[in-house]
């Protein structure tokens, strides 16, 4: 869902024709060429990693097609590495910050042939430079108008998609920003002003209601960073949506350990009545002393309460873990010490957490540096290369090894881990024993007991740390002919 250009265009839509593609759909990409000529500029949205590759590769596109329409980018990496970003020759202008005012400025501007020069929170070219004009002041986002989806007319049905909890799924965001200062992330930039910004319970209830009322959905993803800042705003938006008789499979929804712990049975069943399917937790490690290091402000205790409030209630977590944070001053001799302890830790403490809930979801991810976070200095200074053009930021994700002190033999059992999780839950009792009632293949496969050989043989490995002759491998590769459909949802999605 192309959350950040519809935002864009909510200061725009009244004035202008607006056309919005999606790079996953290689057609729009011929389609939206038709327009160039009488485009008066097109924009691009892109966080760090493989959106970056798509951009380039529309923004090559456009260049061959019509050499004078100016590129403007935005998103999270052209914000956080806005220079770099305008030395592209595939980028003209950036957008750095909350683009709505910004973008509907600057259109205006490209529209009269007017100079950029006093257009507050853009970087662009000219005369051969790359000019930084002063940032834009934030502004609560409770000064914007709703997102227009309706601008995507007859094409939104691209985007409402299935998933596990409900069959038409639109995402939503009901905040901005995020008030805690986690050191690898990158909301601990500046210009994203770290204070967290929510709209208030009203709003939320209101515009969810009229997306159920337009396009009949019957899920919302909602994508906040961090949804569950304010108790009683979470307990209003519930409440509101029950008394309204909204009903709806609510997902995706972004919440600290530490907060959902602490909340108290009533808010859990709240939660559960109100159609809350699954959150997203940040667990990051296993290890205490590396929580600590990353500045988390969580507990192990915290994860685990976590997942014992949400299994009581019939609520799913998926569990995002991290592995190869940057290697402390006193370990900078011996890193493998450093690893092996936080990976370790992250094993025993998924494995209480899929005793608990073996249906949940875990997800185990590389340490990646992004700039603007705490640690991408550091990370620079311990060996990080930092990427020097846009093209070489399209290859960091979280899903890549990108820092040396991360070894082969690491990277290695990260990968092999990363399968386990997922046997672990395919060949659960609760898992395997539901499916078998509609699956002859499972059916046997549960008779011969394959299920609990695996099971329990997984089950060794993560207690020992036995991860020699990784047999498993053969076996994962066929996992989709037993489980064509694996569900899990990705918080990357």
């Amino acid at each position: 869902m192309p959350l950040p250009l519809l935002a864009i265009s909510s200061f725009i839509e009244k004035d202008y024709d607006i056309r919005i593609f999606h790079s996953y759909d290689k057609e729009d990409y011929l389609e939206a060429l038709e327009h160039l000529d009488k485009a008066i500029c097109v924009g691009i949205s892109a966080m760090t990693g493989y959106q970056i590759t798509d951009g380039l590769i529309f923004a090559k596109l456009v260049r061959s097609k019509n050499s004078k329409v100016p590129i403007v980018w935005g998103g999270v990496h052209g914000t956080t590495n806005p220079v770099q970003t305008a030395q592209s020759p595939l980028v003209d202008i950036v957008v750095r910050g909350q683009g709505e005012e910004t973008f509907a400025e600057l259109v205006r501007a490209l529209d009269q042939g007017r100079s950029l020069d006093n257009i507050s929170g853009i970087t662009y070219k000219k005369d051969g430079r790359v000019i930084n004009n002063p940032n834009r002041p934030y502004k609560s986002i409770n000064e914007f108008p709703p997102i227009p989806y309706h601008v995507l007319g007859d094409t939104i049905n691209k985007y409402i998609k299935n998933n596990a909890f409900a069959d038409r799924n639109l995402i939503y965001l009901t905040s901005a920003g995020c008030p805690f200062r986690c050191r690898f992330c990158y909301l601990g930039n500046p210009i994203f002003e770290r204070a967290y910004d929510p709209y208030p319970a009203e709003r939320v209830i209101r515009e969810v209601k009229n997306l159920v009322e337009s396009y009949h959905i019957t899920g919302v993803e909602m994508r906040d960073s961090n949804f569950f800042v304010n108790e009683k705003r979470c307990r209003d938006i519930f409440s509101g949506l029950i008394k309204e008789g909204v009903r709806l499979r609510l997902s995706v929804l972004n919440g600290r350990a530490d907060q959902l712990a602490n909340f108290d049975d009533s808010f859990w069943e709240l939660m559960s009545r109100a159609g809350v399917a699954q959150l997203l937790v940040g667990a990051e490690s296993g290890d205490q002393d590396m929580l600590n290091y990353i500045d988390k402000r969580i507990k192990v205790e915290d994860i685990i309460e976590c997942e014992r409030k949400a299994k009581k209630v019939g609520i799913k977590i998926v569990n995002s873990f991290m592995t190869g944070y940057p290697i402390k001053k006193e370990n900078l001799t011996n890193p493998k010490k450093q690893l092996n302890k936080e990976l370790n830790g992250t094993i025993d403490l998924i494995g209480r957490l899929l005793r608990i809930n073996p249906l949940d979801d875990v997800h185990l991810f590389f340490y990646t540096p992004y700039p603007g976070s705490f640690f991408y200095e550091e990370s620079i200074g311990a060996g990080f290369k930092e990427p020097q053009s846009l093209e070489e930021w399209a290859g960091i994700d979280l899903n890549t090894v990108t820092v040396p002190w991360i070894t082969n033999a690491h990277k290695k059992k990260v990968i092999f881990l990363r399968q386990l999780f997922l046997l672990k839950k395919l060949f659960c009792s609760e898992y395997f024993d539901k499916k078998a009632e509609t699956n002859k293949k499972i059916y046997w496969l549960k008779k011969m007991k394959i299920n609990k050989i695996l099971e329990n043989f997984i089950d060794f490995r993560l207690r020992s740390k036995f991860f020699y002759f990784p047999m498993e491998k053969l076996i994962f590769p066929l996992k989709e002919l037993v489980f064509p459909l694996i569900e899990t949802t990705s918080p990357t999605d």
